[in-house]
């Protein structure tokens, strides 16, 4: 144990006296007020293009989203197309209920398309819920056409 001990207390005053204090990383020039000025710009600009990335490839991503949901929607229309009398008036009012929330869908995917950087967190947030309510209306509906 005691040797355990030499060897920890030797180990550490080797490492303090590698460590000169003397030498701190101090750039040679001095930084002005203007590279302060411009760094912040960079940085902004950075991430103001990180953000028109991030939405473009969202709105993207939604799109394809929408498109395989429409999809979905046309295979309900056709499996109904068979049905008779009760079963196919209620089917009918389901798929215009997918279509009508389809197209309030389309109006805020326009919005979010359109949303500024100001906006696009409080867009998008809009367009996740309509979004999340369609899916939900899609499930339920493909439960009753079984």
């Amino acid at each position: 144990m005691k040797l355990k001990h030499y060897f920890l207390t030797v180990a550490a005053c080797a490492a303090l006296m590698g460590c000169n204090h003397d030498k701190q990383s101090v750039s040679e020039q001095p930084v002005s007020s203007q590279d302060v000025k411009d760094k912040i710009k960079d940085a902004a600009s950075a991430t103001k293009d990180y953000a028109v990335q991030s939405k473009d490839e969202f709105v993207a991503a939604m799109d394809e989203k929408m498109k395989d949901l429409d999809a979905k929607i046309d295979q309900l229309a056709a499996k109904s197309a068979d049905y008779k009398d009760d079963a196919k008036e209620q089917a009918d009012k389901t798929l215009a209920d997918l279509r009508a929330q389809r197209a309030a869908l389309g109006k805020k995917y326009d919005e979010l398309k359109q949303a500024s950087q100001d906006t696009w967190d409080k867009t998008k947030a809009a367009f996740q819920s309509a979004w999340d309510d369609l899916e939900k209306a899609y499930d339920d509906a493909k439960d009753k056409f079984k």
